[in-house]
């Protein structure tokens, strides 16, 4: 897998914070991940072990992210415990492409570029994400249901993000992109209340305009 070329620091005068040279090419890692793992057939099973070695690795061992980050250990050192660490615990192009961020000094984007990744796969198949709050756990025939009345909605595969929230009462809250979809007894009780207090305060104006003469 050959890396993708390295893009040049732009004067542009950019004063958000965002580093767009660094996303553009946290992009074209992930991009050519994926190109190489689609030909070989393994997409998913390389997705997925990316994603593993974010989760369960990096994100759980910085001490060890930190190291094969660092510019202060030598390549070939790294190189040596990414073999060591993974091995054949992983698809082959997934390692191949550990090691090719490692050769160009790029180990410290992994977890970038396998959320990028991910992003980019999810998108070419009309995956969308969708977070899910819950007052209980959801068990396997309701999440499924869920999903069927989410994908009629949307038009596309809803992948859920399933969450425990108790304050929710009861029911759910569902989350697509910026649209809220609110059903727990928590937001009903909250309707209720403003129904109530909106009821009131009319009562109230109409007890004045009783009283209200002309001047």
């Amino acid at each position: 897998m050959s890396a993708p070329a390295t893009a040049t620091p732009g004067h542009d005068g950019n004063r958000s914070g965002v580093d767009y040279d660094q996303i553009g090419l946290m992009r074209q890692y992930a991009e050519a991940f994926l190109n190489a793992a689609t030909t070989e057939g393994t997409a998913e099973e390389a997705l997925d072990d990316l994603d593993a070695i974010d989760r369960e690795v990096l994100r759980e061992h910085p001490m060890l992210a930190q190291l094969l980050a660092s510019a202060q250990v030598p390549a070939a050192e790294k190189d040596r415990i990414l073999q060591e660490l993974f091995g054949d615990r992983i698809s082959g192009v997934v390692l191949r492409f550990l090691r090719v961020l490692n050769r160009h000094g790029r180990l410290s984007l992994a977890s970038a570029v396998a959320r990028e990744a991910r992003q980019i796969w999810d998108r070419r198949h009309k995956r969308i994400p969708v977070l899910v709050r819950s007052a209980v756990a959801l068990d396997q025939s309701q999440q499924d249901a869920l999903r069927d009345q989410v994908a009629g909605m949307i038009s596309a595969t809803p992948i859920l993000q399933m969450s425990i929230d108790p304050s929710l009462v009861g029911g759910l809250v569902v989350q697509v992109g910026d649209q809220v979809f609110d059903a727990s007894v928590q937001n009903r009780l909250e309707k209720l209340r403003q129904r109530l207090i909106e009821g009131k305060t009319h009562e109230i104006q109409s007890r004045r305009d009783q009283f209200s003469y002309p001047a």
